[in-house]
Parts: C-alpha cells; sequence; structure tokens
C-alpha cells in the first residue's frame, strides 16, 4: 500500500535494547526547495541533510532546534538543514560555479560540518565538529554520535523517484532490559539487525507504509511500532527576528544602507520571504527599542 503523507515512526525491537526511527520525507523537502534552482547532486546533498537532521531530532528531548551546516572552501559554500522539537524542516545551499559533476560525498568532504543544538532554557547554544570520516552523510554522523555520545548508531538514507526516506537504529548503553540480557545475545542481535537494514533498505520503496517498509527489512524480528509524527516544511524568520537583526547591525549602519540603496532589504534563504524597510520604519524599530 502506498503512503502519501510525511511521516516519522518511533520503534523498538521487542526484547532488545535497540530502538529505531524511520522518516519518510517528500512534500517537506518539495516545499523546502520550491524556491531554489538546485542541481541534482545539490538537491540529494540536501534532502540526505534534512533527512538526517529530522531523524536525530527523533532521537532528542528536545525544546529547541537542531542544525546540521556544512562549509567548505570549494564549489559548495554552504549545506544547511535545520528540524525543530515540532519536526518542523527547512534547509538551503548556497553554491557557485560549476558543480553538477561532483558527488554529493565530493561536494562535503574537504568541508566543515557542524551540529548546532539549541535548547530554548539553556544559557548558549551547544556546537559540536563532526570529523569528516566517511564516505556519506550517514557514516559522517554515525561516528560523530559513537564518539560524542557513545551511543552505537546506524544510519540508513536514500532516495527513489524524488521521495527520501531513512532509517536510524541505536544500541541504548543504559536499558534495565538489556541488564537481562546476555552479552553474547544483545551483540548477535545488533549485528543482525545492523546486517539486515544494510542489506534490504535500499531495495524498499519508500512509497510504501512505515509497518510494511520495517517487516521488509526486518522479518524475524517483533517491532513495536509507536504512533506517526509528522514532519513538515517550516521556516522560523519572521519580522521580529529581522527586527532584531536590524537592532545588532545598529542604527548607523542601517542608516548607511539606506543612503546608498533607499531601504534595506532582508531575504529568507529558506522560504523565499522578503522584508523590506524603509527610512521612517526602520527610525520606528528604534524608537520602540528605547521605549522598551
Amino acid at each position: 500500500m502506498q503512503n502519501s503523507k510525511d511521516t516519522l515512526h518511533r520503534f523498538i525491537f521487542e526484547d532488545t535494547d535497540i530502538r529505531g526511527n524511520y522518516v519518510r520525507l517528500n512534500h517537506t523537502i518539495e516545499d523546502a526547495t520550491q524556491h531554489q534552482a538546485l542541481p541534482i547532486n545539490l538537491h540529494m546533498a540536501l534532502g540526505e541533510l534534512m533527512v538526517a537532521s529530522t531523524l536525530l531530532v527523533s532521537t532528542l528531548k528536545l525544546e529547541g532546534s537542531l542544525t546540521l551546516q556544512i562549509q567548505t572552501n570549494g564549489p559548495l559554500k554552504l549545506l544547511i538543514a535545520e528540524c525543530n522539537e515540532n519536526l518542523g524542516v527547512r534547509g538551503t545551499v548556497k553554491w557557485s560555479g560549476p558543480i553538477e559533476s561532483l558527488s554529493p560525498i565530493d561536494l562535503i568532504k574537504e568541508g566543515r560540518f557542524m551540529i548546532t543544538l539549541i535548547q530554548k532554557k539553556a544559557k548558549s547554544p551547544y556546537q559540536g565538529i563532526v570529523p569528516m570520516e566517511g564516505n556519506s552523510i550517514s557514516e559522517l554522523l554515525e561516528n560523530y554520535m559513537l564518539r560524542s555520545e557513545q551511543i552505537q548508531t546506524k544510519l540508513w538514507i536514500d532516495a527513489q523517484d524524488g521521495i527520501f526516506h531513512g532509517l536510524l537504529i541505536q544500541k541504548l548503553p543504559f536499558n534495565s532490559r538489556a541488564e537481562m540480557l546476555d552479552p553474547n545475545t544483545t551483540k548477535n542481535t545488533w549485528e543482525n539487525i545492523v546486517a539486515s537494514a544494510t542489506q534490504s533498505f535500499k531495495f524498499v520503496h519508500p512509497k510504501l507504509k512505515a509497518p510494511e517498509i520495517l517487516q521488509t527489512i526486518f522479518p524475524s524480528e517483533t517491532i513495536r511500532l509507536f504512533d506517526p509524527t509528522f514532519p513538515k516544511f517550516a521556516c522560523s524568520c519572521s519580522k521580529k527576528s529581522v527586527e532584531n537583526m536590524l537592532r545588532l547591525i545598529g542604527k548607523k549602519e542601517c542608516k548607511s544602507i539606506i543612503e546608498e540603496q533607499s531601504s534595506i532589504t532582508i531575504h529568507c534563504d529558506f522560504c523565499n520571504e522578503c522584508y523590506k524597510y524603509s527610512e521612517d520604519e526602520v527610525d520606528f524599530v528604534f524608537n520602540e527599542s528605547k521605549d522598551s
């Protein structure tokens, strides 16, 4: 049976210390890229990063957002995907020059990969550097999770017919159920599950519903599948955030821009929204900040 909605399913393997998440993104990525004329390789790289951000957020207790960002000195200047606690996802790409002939891994392998985690109640964001060790975004993040969180994590991301989907599984380090299991049995179960996903994931079509996909990949496992949640494109830009940015720039610099251009125009790369401020509107922004 085919599935038309973008969905994320959390699940566990019964009688094990292994949990998983499966996500399917189609409309979310279409909405995020509709204003961006991306070459196919950049579209694939951005889609993979958006799937990865959604899968990682689904493993966290988060009140805020997680951002995956790759910058390079090559043709790819910026590749960024962000997912918030409500599974609102956005992403964008900046590049220059001929880029169509480069594979997704060639685009990023000389770059700098950063994870930024913003918790609303935290005083400052957490930032981590992802070592560029691996042949895909999935492998890079697997190695990062093992080093930073000391959690065995495996990721598979694929796209067919323009539909992206991803699978994440984790072996929990502290689990009451795991304490009752034989270590050899636990190790074998993990290895068998990883082997099944590695062998089968790329052959299942994302148009299938999640239960069918998981049953196909893990025919010998008993899986408890939880109710789905629904990712969607969401941009966090707003008039308020733009005006806060103007205040950070400062009144003197804003006045200088207006003298040169007659107004200030801020364009959101994520959603294509345009914010335009005349001289009077800029004065109002700074007067309002004085009053408050």
